[in-house]
């Protein structure tokens, strides 16, 4: 858990410094400001509690930090640009978050550092690109570029939820119509049927018996739902339940591969990102493990990380697992090779995006047709099952 302290120390030329740092503890700000070459005067810790992080939505992070880059780069300091996206954000929480920060870099805290009270909201990649910008004097552009990233991914969230949206209403509309079938127009015919004693195919059969048990079906199916759930969160709980999960996501047909590439697409342009920003390979990737959500990755970058510190290569790592695509070690090969990792990282990416968009747009426009044949085929069989009685009855003959 992270504190804050307010610090008043002394450089070598008797200049006094004073503001705000975050650590985990007094020992370690202390030891921060000893490496910066300042001597400690006073510290005490703040008393203010850390601030809630609410949930806010992608969009509104990728203009906040839009908006706060161009501030930027038209040559405020980070305060007065901070004062105007508050106002710029009008009466949202953001605006509440960015007048806090303001106040905080005005106390003498880094941007950074006022980041990691809301760590919750921000993450981690992003405070530390912003610190990594803060280092390098690059602030304006990596702020830029992450804001290119997160309106990218909004993009590719966007496109895919419309895509979703007419296989949803048909979904919704035929299983409206099903179950209108089944518990409206099958039983009216059921007494017609008792009452004529004639001896019923079995296909009507048997779709009469669905429709009578359908209360019971249903109560089944919840109980059913509710013990799976229990059982799968408990699963989850332990690392072997969890890793076991993962693996089977990333081996289910279709949908495995996708998911593979998908992540595959964030680590490389998120480390690509990282790169370029003056942040080392280690380190960026000590940072990406803690982002990812599939065991099986996360376990993948343990090892990378280990490997790298001993002073081996991603490349060395990579070739070890058939996990890793095939493009994915090449790339990585060539890029550590040549010594451009970041922007064959870069290009991974742009491919990896691009070609998973196209496959999960060729999907979901076959999912709707396919739904359609299904539900359809389905409402037909009801009408069969309901019609054969009635061909079959006397007066037909």
């Amino acid at each position: 858990m992270k504190h804050s302290y307010f610090f008043k120390a002394a450089d070598l030329s008797g200049a006094i410094h004073s503001g705000q740092r975050t650590g985990g503890n007094k020992e370690e700000v202390i030891q921060e400001l000893r490496d910066e070459g300042l001597f400690l005067l006073t510290i005490t810790e703040s008393k203010n509690k850390k601030p809630v992080n609410k949930k806010v939505k992608k969009t509104e992070i990728m203009v906040f930090t839009r908006q706060l880059a161009g501030l930027l780069s038209s040559g405020l300091q980070i305060d007065q640009a901070m004062g105007l996206v508050a106002e710029l954000l009008s009466k949202t929480y953001l605006a509440q978050v960015a007048l806090d920060l303001k106040k905080m870099v005005q106390e003498g805290t880094s941007f950074s550092q006022a980041l990691e009270h809301y760590e919750g909201l921000f993450g981690k990649i992003y405070i530390n690109l912003v610190k990594a910008g803060e280092k390098s004097g690059l602030l304006s552009q990596i702020l830029q570029q992450l804001a290119s990233t997160l309106e990218e991914e909004i993009e590719l969230q966007r496109e895919l939820i419309n895509s979703l949206i007419y296989p949803a209403l048909v979904t919704l509309v035929s299983g409206i119509a099903t179950f209108v079938m089944l518990r409206v127009v099958v039983p009216s015919f059921a007494d017609l049927f008792i009452r004529s004693g004639q001896e019923l195919p079995t296909l009507t059969r048997l779709i009469l018996g669905f429709s009578k048990n359908i209360p019971y079906l249903g109560l089944f199916l919840i109980l059913a739902i509710i013990g799976f759930t229990f059982w799968f969160v408990l699963g989850l709980q332990s690392k072997a339940g969890r890793m076991a999960w993962d693996r089977f996501q990333l081996s289910l047909p279709l949908i495995g591969p996708l998911r593979l590439r998908l992540n595959m697409a964030s680590f490389a342009r998120m480390l690509s990102l990282m790169l370029q920003s003056g942040v080392q390979l280690l380190e960026g990737i000590s940072i990406l493990k803690g982002t990812m959500t599939n065991m099986v990755l996360t376990d993948l970058l343990d090892q990378a990380e280990m490997e790298v510190r001993k002073g081996g290569s991603l490349t060395h790592c990579f070739a070890q697992h058939q996990d890793v695509p095939v493009l994915v070690k090449q790339m990585v090969g060539i890029g550590e090779e040549t010594g451009n990792l970041d922007e064959m990282l870069a290009h991974l990416a742009h491919f990896y995006e691009m070609e998973t968009r196209s496959e999960i747009k060729n999907l979901l426009s076959l999912l709707g047709p396919i739904l359609i044949l299904f539900l359809t085929g389905l409402v037909f069989l009801i009408a069969v099952a309901v019609l054969l009685p009635i061909i079959n009855a006397p007066f037909f003959d």
